[in-house]
């Protein structure tokens, strides 16, 4: 007799797509561990990026918004921006909601996986916000479940933002949070659930298979992981141009003597991205910076690779000793692959993260920290090398731990 049983089926939702390869390996980690456990179920993903996707991880992919208008379109005046509004803005988002509507027909459950989706600092809240809204919105209309896992929250600006994102999650059938922090700050803005959990980021269950683990040293000389970002503030879209571009040329100051420092003093650097959109440019910028100190990299132990993939960019991170990077999963990495880390933070979930390490001292303020500290708080993790590691790998193995409990909820909730 046929087996006619429904193939389950599991949509993601988020940034991906987009060249943010923290992002990439939240997916990545949710999306193999979920193939192991249902390896005859159907996988697609509802993202920004739906060509990169569907190529990279072999799934059917589709776009957030579904329908795009050229943004001058119309908007050479109030009276043109109203018209717009009226006669092709709402049309076009009654169709975004059917087509959000046809895609998740057959849905089981749509995840949301892990980043910063619950913000409106980049966007404002018809974005992001708005987006998780109507995606939740549609996935009750499918009768399908709604998993927020793992997720980090905050910061929202906009009561609109607020009313979003809290509307979204008082929808879902799960939710947890990457750190207490994202917990307590969606109850300071009025959403609590006792029955919420906290589990770690979702890039520590990366598959064992995916993680290299290579050493690092060059000789006699330990190479250093020096991470980039293009950091114009943590608040960025809400700074005057002005204060964002001198932010942006401290931090480049910053960063540049620090890898002067270490060349100095008899360390091989490797520097690494962490977004292939964004941080490219910031390699030119600390490139040029280098010039200027006459420091070359042919003549000197600084490596800068090309880095396109997250394989590449954790295979890289697996050639290095120590880890100093102002981009959260660059850290994250790092920990996985049992290395010590140092980060240049701009944000909560950094202190967060370190915090539940044992590894707050560890966390340097990317603004305010002086060259002094930063390169004391260095010395101080490469004399306690050995003993961190060994803190380092119990921690992460009580975070994979952890996040095996939880894929055990989100799959008994599926089945269920």
């Amino acid at each position: 007799m046929q087996d006619r049983r429904k193939q389950t089926r599991v949509s993601f939702f988020g940034n991906f797509g987009q060249g943010n390869l923290g992002n990439e390996g939240t997916l990545r980690a949710i999306l193999d561990n979920l193939r192991k456990s249902l390896p005859d179920a159907e996988m697609n993903c509802i993202c920004t990026g739906p060509a990169a996707t569907a190529t990279t991880y072999n799934i059917a992919a589709f776009p957030i918004h579904g329908l795009f208008v050229k943004p001058e379109l119309l908007q050479s005046n109030p009276l043109a921006r109203l018209v717009r509004k009226i006669f092709i803005g709402i049309p076009i988002e009654f169709y975004r909601w059917i087509r959000a509507l046809r895609t998740l027909g057959g849905t089981d459950m749509l995840i949301v996986p892990g980043t910063q989706f619950l913000s409106d600092n980049l966007t404002g809240p018809w974005e992001w916000p708005y987006m998780v809204f109507k995606w939740s919105v549609a996935a009750k209309l499918r009768r399908c479940k709604l998993a927020f896992v793992s997720v980090g929250a905050g910061p929202l600006r906009r009561s609109l933002s607020r009313f979003f994102v809290k509307s979204a999650l008082r929808l879902a059938d799960f939710r947890s949070y990457r750190d207490q922090a994202s917990k307590e700050y969606l109850r300071s803005i009025g959403f609590s659930h006792a029955n919420d959990q906290v589990y770690p980021d979702l890039a520590f269950s990366l598959p064992t298979i995916s993680v290299p683990r290579a050493g690092g040293s060059n000789g006699e000389r330990p190479v250093i992981a020096v991470g980039v970002k293009d950091y114009h503030g943590q608040y960025a879209p809400w700074l005057r141009k002005r204060s964002a571009d001198d932010t942006y040329r401290c931090y480049i100051e910053r960063v540049t003597a620090f890898v002067a420092w270490l060349l100095e003093h008899r360390y091989t650097v490797r520097l690494v991205i962490g977004d292939v959109s964004y941080d490219t440019q910031v390699l030119a910028d600390l490139r040029k910076a280098l010039s200027e100190k006459e420091i070359r990299y042919e003549s000197h132990h600084l490596i800068a690779e090309p880095i396109e993939s997250l394989e590449e960019l954790i295979s890289q991170l697996a050639t290095s000793d120590i880890i100093v990077s102002p981009r959260f999963h660059n850290i994250v990495f790092g920990l996985l692959l049992n290395k010590p880390v140092l980060a240049l933070s701009y944000h909560e979930k950094f202190s967060a993260l370190l915090e539940s390490s044992d590894l707050g001292r560890f966390d340097v303020p990317i603004e305010y920290a002086a060259l002094d500290t930063i390169t004391e708080r260095f010395c101080e993790l490469e004399r306690n090398r050995g003993e961190l590691k060994r803190q380092i790998s119990e921690n992460v193995d009580r975070y994979r731990i952890a996040l095996a409990e939880q894929y055990s909820y989100i799959l008994f909730l599926l089945r269920g």
